[in-house]
């Protein structure tokens, strides 16, 4: 009888050791939020007082801002780092982003993310964007590792009818979604997340991928598009131009889309089990490139498609309640290639198991303080033109070899100082009152707000919208810790940090592989297949 009551009593505790266990393990949820085209100077935690993003700055100041974490300058290149864990240099995949109806796709060999995370018991999902290939339907998500795709495959649509150059875009996996058309896209893909975070059956952990429109501009027709033009020409009638205005908008749409996921995460009860990244895929694009969406870098030089600060430095943020680390600025060189890594060993991976990647994991330097093992990054390198950058010394000095790319011109335009007096001052108590910091409900104070944010705000003593652009037959070294906004060029004071950066640029350009030519495949023509992008190889 002894025995026997022992024997129950070992297993009862072993048990309970193993719940215990399985509990502290347990693998967390990851919601990844992508915003497309958001610029350093868009939202309020980096010092800006002309439009308030209360919902993103909340994440900001109870999680960690990630202050040196920087992106591909476009956006297909920097998704697929994203997914892969690889420069796009590696696989073509540099510079230029997919063109509509072009015939090119990430390469079938590269194992992505949601692959990765699917090997761990996750189920993946994507909202929005995809803009890696669709000519056939192996290019398109659900063949790439999500379980589910509901959102559009080229660049961009327009906000309310869907429609790209002629096409139609929206899809819900391979089918057309014809059902949703007129619906303001990014109110579309928030209640497409909040279905997916209500209906996901919690015995598996979740990865949710959100990659809104937002605040990409739409089309040739209309750029930049509001659910209600007259309110929001009300609400911020004190900016003086009209575009920045619309913009605004646009951003208060996907910072109320922020506070309406954290809010979803917490009613479903498993916003304390859940990783939240918050990130642009690159700078924002303004006035002198193309379509001009009126973001802001200011007072970081240049912007999408370029290489300094604007185009490739992204606002990003990682917020995870059982981090150790919380309500804290990271200032270590990270790079979007470094997600992967990250957010498989949060999962409970072996960084081993990836592979060859150019990522390297910074969970241990985002959560608990640690030292990162990154020292350089390379930010790009175009074979057309060419020109290429890389920075490097654990993040202080950049090298620029020729400015950006040529056909835009840019030189390294700064943008408008959007800090006149008419702005009103920052509100910390919209910040506080925020659906995100309700949800999170950490007990941030004022205090604590105003101190993190001015440690945020850059501050440059440049005054001028030109500055001088890098020769084109020499080379660009900047400081970047004493000189974040790119304003002298000290390549002749340090000739051997030029001659070391050289060197590490010159072994990358060993292994790229150059790019195809991009065109616009006329076999791809919505016309052929009901006025909707397809899988249009498929039917050659």
């Amino acid at each position: 009888m002894y025995c026997t009551m022992s024997l129950l009593y070992v297993k009862v505790l072993f048990s309970a050791l193993c719940a215990v266990v399985l509990a502290h393990n347990k693998q967390p949820n990851i919601v990844l939020i992508l915003a497309d085209d958001l610029g350093w100077n868009d939202v309020g935690f980096h010092g800006s007082n002309q439009i308030p993003t209360p919902n993103i700055d909340a994440l900001a100041y109870n999680g960690v801002v990630l202050n040196r974490f920087y992106v591909q300058s476009t956006c297909t290149p920097s998704r697929s780092a994203l997914l892969t864990g690889q420069y796009p240099i590696r696989y073509g995949f540099q510079v230029m982003p997919i063109l509509h109806g072009e015939n090119r796709y990430l390469p079938l060999h590269l194992k992505t993310l949601p692959l990765h995370l699917k090997q761990l018991g996750y189920a993946t999902r994507l909202v929005g964007k995809w803009h890696l290939g669709h000519s056939y339907f192996n290019n398109t998500p659900i063949y790439r590792g999500f379980d589910s795709h509901f959102g559009y495959w080229p660049g961009a649509i327009d906000y309310f009818n869907h429609v790209a150059d002629g096409g139609y875009g929206m899809r819900r996996n391979l089918l057309t979604s014809w059902s949703t058309q007129n619906e303001y896209a990014t109110h579309l893909f928030t209640r497409k997340s909040q279905d997916a975070i209500i209906e996901h059956n919690y015995k598996k952990p979740l990865f949710l991928m959100i990659s809104h429109l937002a605040v990409h501009a739409a089309d040739e027709n209309q750029l930049l598009e509001v659910p209600d033009f007259a309110e929001t020409n009300k609400t911020f009638g004190y900016i003086s131009d009209h575009r920045r205005r619309l913009f605004a908008g646009m951003l208060t749409e996907l910072d109320k889309s922020v506070g309406s996921v954290c809010n979803t995460l917490k009613d479903k009860g498993v916003l304390d089990d859940t990783i939240i990244i918050f990130l642009s895929d690159n700078g924002a694009q303004n006035t002198e490139m193309g379509y001009d969406n009126a973001g802001s870098n200011w007072p970081l030089r240049g912007m999408k498609a370029t290489l300094f600060e604007g185009g490739v430095r992204s606002p990003a943020i990682m917020y995870y309640s059982k981090a150790k680390v919380k309500s804290a600025i990271n200032s270590q060189l990270m790079h979007i290639t470094d997600l992967m890594p990250t957010l498989y060993v949060a999962a409970g991976g072996n960084v081993k198991d990836l592979g060859t990647i150019d990522g390297v994991s910074q969970w241990g330097a985002i959560t608990q303080g640690d030292e990162s093992s990154r020292s350089s990054v390379l930010l790009d390198i175009d074979d057309f033109h060419p020109h290429s950058s890389l920075i490097g010394y654990r993040g202080r000095y950049k090298l620029i070899n020729d400015s950006v790319i040529n056909e835009f011109g840019q030189d390294g335009y700064y943008g408008k100082d959007t800090s006149p007096t008419k702005n009103p001052p920052y509100d910390v108590d919209l910040v506080l009152a925020s659906p995100t910091n309700k949800a999170i409900n950490k007990r941030l104070t004022k205090k604590k707000i105003l101190t993190i944010r001015k440690k945020l705000t850059i501050q440059c003593t440049h005054k001028g919208t030109r500055p001088k652009p890098c020769d084109k037959n020499g080379l660009c070294l900047f400081d970047l810790v004493n000189d974040p906004c790119e304003t002298e060029n000290v390549a002749k004071k340090y000739p051997h940090i030029i001659t070391d950066l050289s060197k590490q640029l010159l072994s990358y350009w060993k292994i790229l592989k150059p790019q195809d030519k991009h065109f616009t495949d006329t076999k791809s023509n919505p016309i052929y297949y009901n006025n909707t992008w397809s899988t249009w190889m498929e039917h050659q």
